[in-house]
Order: structure tokens, then sequence, then C-alpha cells
């Protein structure tokens, strides 16, 4: 029996991919256009501007652009003397923990809560309340915080009409102490109900005769979600932790430089990054600390992923 060549099965595999590509492109037409800008706006402002990784590998002056000289790895050795970066990087981390600890488990307990609420118009009020901090800039978020942390703000204004006109008022925003709690509400207050969407979504999937079943067991609403809703919104809080693994040398630098003031001593990489590479112009140092944050979260992703899918069958990619 004659068989036909590798070659000759290739093509004819790789001319089958390409047909399913375009058919799939002429019956899905519509959603690919709606899913165009986010594409356009990825490819412009997070692949094409890959190529000035090199500056890491420079001694970069604005005036000789790419014609800088270089230097090799001096810049990623001059990061481990900075001053501030262990520092920083402590504080990074730190931030980070808080986030996987606290940040992260906060919308999917807020959705557990939305599940077992039966007044729908008092739930779709919840529901919009919440909604809206995520439309703020940190920016007004920070302004906000000014307005009710200060020391003429709203909580000390509050504490002398309770408490008399001779109390002492506090400077949160000058406190140290503060600084991480103050960071820590500000992004739980704001991302909790459109964090929560995804896991209201994966809720609404359950199948409800699971609930009907368990019910029909003698399940409590207690049991019910911790047996049936929980294990089922679990991949999609698995997935969720892998990406955040990604951002654990990351930290939110809008409300980080926002909150700083003369009395904070509280460096993290990406302000690092900011005063070194934007306010020194040490643009080839803080490209350098950029490229080893970003190689950093990757490893970190690829391999959580990888556990993930040995462990759970749970994963990305």
């Amino acid at each position: 029996m004659k068989t036909k060549p590798i070659a000759a099965k290739a093509g004819v595999q790789q001319k089958s991919v390409a047909s399913r590509f375009v058919t799939a492109i002429k019956k899905y037409y519509v959603l690919y256009l709606l899913l165009a800008p986010a594409l356009l706006l990825t490819l412009y402002f997070s692949y094409l501007p890959m190529p000035g990784i090199i500056v890491a590998f420079m001694d970069y002056d604005v005036f000789d652009g790419f014609a800088s000289p270089w230097v090799g790895f001096e810049n990623f050795k001059q990061i481990f003397t900075l001053p501030m970066f262990t520092k920083s990087m402590a504080h990074t981390l730190l931030l980070s923990a808080l986030n996987l600890l606290i940040v992260q488990p906060a919308p999917l307990v807020f959705a557990l809560l939305l599940n077992e609420i039966h007044a729908n118009k008092f739930k779709r009020v919840l529901q919009t309340v919440s909604y809206l901090p995520h439309f703020l800039s940190w920016i007004a978020v920070i302004g906000m915080a000014n307005a009710i942390f200060s020391t003429y703000g709203t909580i000390n204004d509050i504490r002398v009409a309770l408490f008399g006109e001779g109390t002492e008022r506090i400077r949160f925003l000058a406190s140290q102490g503060f600084f991480v709690p103050n960071v820590l509400i500000l992004t739980v207050w704001k991302s909790i109900g459109w964090a929560s969407i995804i896991y209201l979504a994966s809720i609404t999937g359950i199948d409800p005769q699971l609930y009907e079943a368990a019910y029909v067991d003698g399940a409590n609403r207690f049991k019910q979600c911790i047996h049936i809703t929980i294990p089922s919104v679990l991949p999609t809080a698995i997935m969720i932790f892998i990406i955040q693994i990604g951002q654990i040398f990351h930290d939110n630098f809008d409300l980080v430089y926002g909150l700083q003031n003369p009395y904070i001593d509280f460096e993290t990489v990406s302000t690092v990054v900011y005063k070194e590479g934007i306010s020194a112009g040490n643009y080839s140092v803080a490209t350098a600390l950029g490229l080893f944050q970003g190689l950093v979260s990757f490893i970190l992703v690829r391999s959580v992923n990888a556990f993930s899918r040995k462990v759970n069958d749970v994963a990305l990619w």
C-alpha cells in the first residue's frame, strides 16, 4: 500500500488549519471586530515597545539613542547596589503577600455573600453600589482618602464630635504604620465589586439540580455553599491566583506614589523605577530593573501554572 509523503500530509493539515481559521473569521467576524480594539491596544502598548529592553544593556543617553555604548550586565549589577533596592523589594513583597491574602479573596467572599441574598432589588442595588468605585481613577481615590483621613478630614471631625473639642486630631496620612492598611483598604474598596463579577458568573453557571439534591439530602445553605458553591468556583479562583502570582513583584504605583509624602518612608519597586528612570534620568538602570521584574514574574507564573496543572488539573494553558 502506498502512503502519502509526510510533506504532503503536513501541507494538507496546514491547509486545513488555515481554512478553519478563515471559516471562523467569516462566521464570527462581528466578535472579532469587537475584539480588534483591545488587540490593537495590547499590540501597541505591550509588544511594539519590547525592542526597547535593549536599553537595559546600554549606557543609554537620550541624545545618542540606540547608538549608546553597550555595557552588558553592568546595569543589572548596579541594581543590587542601589541603597533603596533591598527595602523596596521587601515592601513590594509585603504588599503582594497582603494582596494575595486579603485583597484577592475579598471578591470571592463578597460574591458568596451576594449569592445568599434572595431580595433581588436589594441585591441589585448592592451590586451597583459596589461596582461604582471601579470607575474612579486612582487619583480621585487618593483625593477622597486625603479628604477623609487628613487632620481636618471626616474621620477626625467625627472623633471630635464624639469625644469633645479637646480631642487630639490624629495625622493618619503622616503615620508610617497607617500607610499599608490605607493601601489595602482603598484597594479592596475600589476593586471588590468589579472583581466579584467573574465569581458571580461562575456561580450562576452551577447546575441548580445540585442544590436541589443537596436540599433533599438535608443540607442547609451553609453546607450547600461549602460542598457545592465553593468547589464549583475553585477552578476560577485558582486561575485568578495564577495570574496574580505574576504580579508578586509588582505593585499599584499610582496608589503608592500618590499616598507618599515627606513623613512616609515606603518605597516599592515601581516607585524606584520611576524615580531612577524618570526623575533621575537613569533610564538604563530603570529598564534593567523592570526587565528583572518581568523575568521573575514570568518564571513564577510558569512554575505555579505547571504545579496547578499537575496537582489540580487546572491551568491557564
